[in-house]
């Protein structure tokens, strides 16, 4: 599959932030969220040679200030994560943290639960500084796309919001921002931050909350206040599959974002949506990863002149389908044929050091092992929300 406009993928650009020490974001190797997702994915860029052209930067990590925290969390939230390492360090009493989400089966308490967060955050804000300073148009932050984390709370594996820190960055220097969030889980961490600010539109394509954890993103949530309308929610019935999540994009976001015009788009690129993930149900393939990062490519050239900030998210398949799905998203940004592409025996061996199986080529996928459900009443949806939500955002910020 390749991007909309293959030239225009050499011609780009590109910041990634990464570095070996982002892996500390270590709850423990029985816990879904390993950092083996992205260490795979940045070795199977290197090993396709994806990685040499000499406009990719590569910068390592720097960890994010108090007040870059402040920005989105608050005070005493702050110094519960920096209490609960040092309790998991041995270096003060046991302390009951579950006000703060810290120490519950989601989010267990680890050595590192307040400095390897704020070194994510620290990359994805260095990341956005990338786009805003003009050093990048297109930046990466793979171990970022922590969605969940709230003002004064951990939630669904995150600690420290990282997307809504480097939003706020971009707000402090007076630019408008667009979000997408394509994880198979609502964006409520992020949705919550800005649910009333004008200034930047959030949309989550996810499924539905009926069904799967954080139980929010209805399509009637549509922001409050002066940010009424800024919020767009498509939650998708279970094995919704490719062609529903691609028409959701297409009849949803890319109206939205085109009426909305941002300086700078942010996408959270979750890969849980695939129908092997463990925790999720929405039954896409590896063939949705790079039709999404196409489709998006040519529209950020479109309506935000090729700004966008690129993360990571959920995947909790982490040896083998998470790296490939963000390995063929990335190619094709970058301007590769993800199609037949074979996986090099040193990533393979690689893969299956950390108990992956991978397969041969890139985006080999046999499928679900049922028969996918076709839903007659996802059009119907799509439909409730281009009359509902939609209109009411293209009515406040009318396509020029």
């Amino acid at each position: 599959m390749c991007p909309s406009d293959p030239e225009r993928g050499h011609e780009e650009s590109i910041t990634i932030v990464y570095g070996d020490e982002l892996a500390s974001y270590h709850f423990s190797d029985e816990h879904p969220l390993q950092p083996s997702r992205y260490q795979l994915t940045m070795a199977l860029l290197r090993l396709l040679g994806w990685l040499d052209d000499p406009r990719i930067s590569i910068v390592a990590p720097r960890a994010a200030t108090t007040s870059e925290l402040m920005a989105v969390h608050s005070y005493p939230y702050i110094q519960a994560v920096t209490h609960a390492q040092a309790i998991a360090r041995g270096e003060r009493p046991p302390l009951d943290l579950t006000l703060y989400g810290l120490g519950l089966e989601d989010n267990p308490l680890f050595d590192d639960i307040a400095d390897a967060p704020t070194l994510y955050t620290g990359a994805t804000i260095q990341a956005m500084e990338a786009l805003l300073e003009g050093r990048a148009l297109h930046a990466y932050s793979p171990a970022g796309g922590m969605h969940h984390a709230m003002k004064a709370r951990a939630a669904g594996f995150c600690i420290y919001n990282d997307i809504s820190a480097a939003i706020s960055v971009a707000l402090q220097r007076g630019q408008r921002v667009a979000y997408l969030d394509l994880d198979a889980h609502h964006g409520d961490g992020v949705q919550d931050c800005f649910y009333d600010d004008p200034r930047v539109l959030t949309i989550s394509i996810h499924e539905s909350g009926r069904f799967l954890f954080p139980g929010t993103g209805e399509a009637d949530e549509v922001g409050e206040g002066e940010g009424c309308g800024a919020c767009l929610n498509v939650p998708l019935p279970p094995l919704a599959g490719d062609d529903a999540i691609l028409e959701a994009f297409d009849r949803i976001a890319t109206p939205a974002l085109r009426a909305f015009a941002p300086d700078v788009l942010v996408t959270q690129t979750g890969c849980d949506t695939h129908h092997s993930d463990p925790l999720t149900d929405l039954a896409a393939t590896m063939a949705l990863y790079p039709a999404l990062a196409a489709r998006i490519h040519s529209l950020v050239h479109e309506v935000a002149g090729g700004r966008w900030l690129i993360l990571g998210g959920g995947g909790y398949d982490p040896s083998d389908v998470t790296p490939r799905a963000w390995t063929a998203f990335m190619g094709t940004v970058l301007g590769h044929e993800t199609q037949a592409v074979e996986l090099p025996a040193e990533w393979i061996a690689l893969s299956q050091a950390a108990g992956g199986v991978p397969p041969a080529h890139l985006l080999d996928d046999r499928g679900p092992d049922y028969t996918p459900v076709v839903h007659e009443d996802v059009p119907a949806l799509l439909a409730v929300i281009e009359e509902t939500a939609l209109a009411e955002l293209l009515q406040r910020y009318p396509a020029v």
